[in-house]
């Protein structure tokens, strides 16, 4: 197909050349011109999708930006609001013991006080009416102060109350996302306790006797606000421990954007030989080079080629809780590496035992397989109920 040229070249001055163009040559012309149209594809290719691409990243970029400014803004309201709170208190507190002060001062040596010492001066035993009227006045305006501090405290009071019964409210809120959380976590046969170890109050320790006395002596408001902090306090490290554990788990998809579930869990004809198979995971169809996401917080503790997986990545979330993604084009992470849900582990590809460009995603608790569209569906109901 490829025979030797023989090129024969006429001078101006009429001598005549000639050479030969071998087939090697020729070969060597044809790989070359091969390998230069397949890298203006590659890069026409890249060059394409390189504006879908950026303009994902920006997309995710200003979605963290606005999620940045909703949480800094409901921060700035709570601490202004804490603040006038602390204000108005202090502002009370104050009051009551200027008050306090000028009616103890009162009290001690009001006007007229000297007069029944016999300390008064002859003009003022003169005038016994005078002294009377001062000492009528002074007790009217001691009634009056005496009133306002009353109502002073009884504002006060109602402050208190209104503050015990915010933070009650509060720490009964946290115990019901705890517990709408935990029967999360249990619809995917998980240990909540050894997941959560903090999520419930410590069980009180056993007691010899079971019985109980004692005079029944009511609590002060000041008992009260102390109580209710306290479980306000335990229930929002309690809900910090919780939203931990949530993020370790894999609540998340691992790929974003436009794909399909080309197959799902469980029992399958298998896609090369058609024979009945166990399909340990879900295979996720989507372009060759799509980015795909670790599904939760965790640790990389395999990230290279693996069998028939391929290219392989998977991430240890703790308690026994792994997953695995594989048949990717490229890994992008490597052993040892912590991730999280923005974390881009690899791209979608078709390496290893496969018919064509998916993911294959698979979670394990102690090594058995489970279902990932029930992670799935608890990640989302989690997102709806925060």
């Amino acid at each position: 197909m490829l025979p030797d040229w023989q090129v024969f070249v006429r001078h101006a001055d009429g001598r005549p050349n000639q050479f030969t163009i071998r087939r090697k040559h020729q070969i060597a012309l044809l790989a070359s011109a091969a390998l230069v149209a397949v890298w203006a594809g590659i890069a026409t290719t890249a060059l394409v999708a390189q504006p879908d691409r950026l303009a994902a990243r920006e997309r995710e970029l200003n979605e963290m930006i606005a999620a940045a400014r909703a949480t800094e803004t409901r921060l700035a309201s709570t601490e202004k609001l804490v603040g006038d709170i602390a204000h108005e208190v202090e502002q009370v507190h104050n009051t009551l013991v200027a008050f306090t002060e000028t009616s103890d001062s009162l009290s001690k040596d009001p006007p007229g006080a000297r007069l029944a010492r016999g300390g008064a001066t002859p003009r003022m035993l003169a005038e016994p009416a005078a002294a009377e009227g001062e000492d009528a006045l002074s007790a009217g305006g001691a009634d009056a102060m005496r009133a306002q501090m009353r109502r002073l405290e009884e504002s006060l009071d109602r402050l208190k109350l209104s503050y015990t019964r915010a933070a009650q409210q509060t720490a009964e809120a946290a115990a019901n996302r705890i517990s709408h959380t935990e029967r999360q976590i249990a619809r995917l046969g998980l240990n909540t306790e050894r997941l959560i170890p903090d999520a419930r109050p410590a069980a009180p320790a056993a007691q010899p006797q079971s019985g109980q006395g004692g005079p029944f002596i009511p609590a002060q408001p000041s008992a009260g606000e102390e109580l209710a902090m306290d479980a306000l306090v335990q229930r929002v490290q309690q809900w910090n421990g919780v939203k931990a554990a949530m993020q370790r788990l894999p609540l998340a998809i691992p790929i974003r954007g436009d794909m399909q579930i080309n197959s799902g869990f469980g029992t399958r004809a298998d896609p090369l030989n058609h024979r009945s198979a166990i399909h340990e995971g879900l295979d996720f169809g989507a372009p060759i080079g799509t980015p795909i996401y670790a599904t939760g917080e965790g640790v990389v503790t395999l990230a290279s080629p693996w069998d028939r997986y391929g290219n392989t990545v998977e991430v240890d979330h703790g308690n026994g809780i792994v997953t695995r993604y594989a048949h990717m084009s490229r890994i992008k992470v490597k052993k040892g590496q912590r991730v999280t849900r923005s974390t881009v582990v690899g791209l979608v590809g078709n390496t290893g035992r496969s018919t064509g460009a998916h993911l294959h995603y698979e979670i394990r608790v102690s090594d058995v397989p489970k279902d990932p569209i029930k992670f799935i569906s608890v990640g989302r109901d989690v997102r709806k109920n925060r």
